[in-house]
């Protein structure tokens, strides 16, 4: 999806309300942390902001970026109105200008498995380079048994241009346990766990499997 075509999803106000409720698995991460011990956190490619509202509300420290200038200012609009104080840029993941070891914790919710297999493991490698050693990595990509894998324009081994995508046109790269073992180099993974179900896109039952992956910085 273009950065045009972003902007103009955001700008839909029926997009917005399932996409500011945050998801439960991250409510349980932020549970399982501790905001003395790993202040700061970086939710990269954070949307409307829901889970960069969620670490805040923790008492997190936190930064939040997206490519789209729409989904930061509707971030910084809320943030202020809960007079919460959250970092913002508007960039690209891959390209994010931040010294090295900068956080404790990087959330990475439906993101970074836009794009090819090497753009995927460019994202991870720039997170490593933006995590504390020992600090805590959790993602979520789609895996190989997902309704949208295998459906589309294969542009790559294991990735397509999902039409069936909520945002049709994406470029999806569709990872499994020995993939996400060889991406994760220079991490432990401390989770990896598969949620499966099925989500109405636009009238029509579809199935989904995504990966949820918590890893450790070595």
């Amino acid at each position: 999806m273009t950065s045009s075509a972003w902007e103009s999803y955001w700008k839909d106000h029926s997009n917005q309300d399932w996409w500011k409720n945050p998801a439960p698995e991250v409510l349980d991460l932020i549970r399982s942390l501790s905001p003395i011990d790993q202040p700061k956190v970086l939710d990269l490619g954070c949307g409307l902001g829901r889970h960069a509202i969620a670490f805040a509300l923790a008492q997190f420290s936190v930064t939040a970026i997206d490519a789209s200038a729409e989904a930061i200012q509707h971030l910084r609009d809320w943030s202020r109105g809960l007079q919460l104080s959250i970092e913002t840029q508007i960039c690209d993941a891959r390209e994010m200008k931040v010294p090295n070891e900068t956080f404790d914790v990087v959330l990475s919710y439906n993101v970074i498995y836009h794009g090819s297999r090497e753009q995927f493991a460019r994202a991870i490698r720039q997170v490593r380079r933006l995590l504390k050693r020992k600090g805590i990595f959790f993602f979520t990509c789609p895996t190989r048994d997902d309704g949208k894998y295998g459906f589309g324009k294969r542009v790559a081994p294991h990735t397509y241009r999902c039409e069936k995508s909520i945002t049709p046109g994406d470029i999806h790269y569709f990872a499994d346990e020995k993939d996400l073992a060889e991406l994760l180099t220079g991490f432990k993974i401390q989770a990896r766990w598969k949620s499966e179900g099925y989500w109405d896109n636009q009238g029509e039952k579809q199935f989904f499997s995504n990966w949820h992956v918590r890893a450790e910085k070595f």
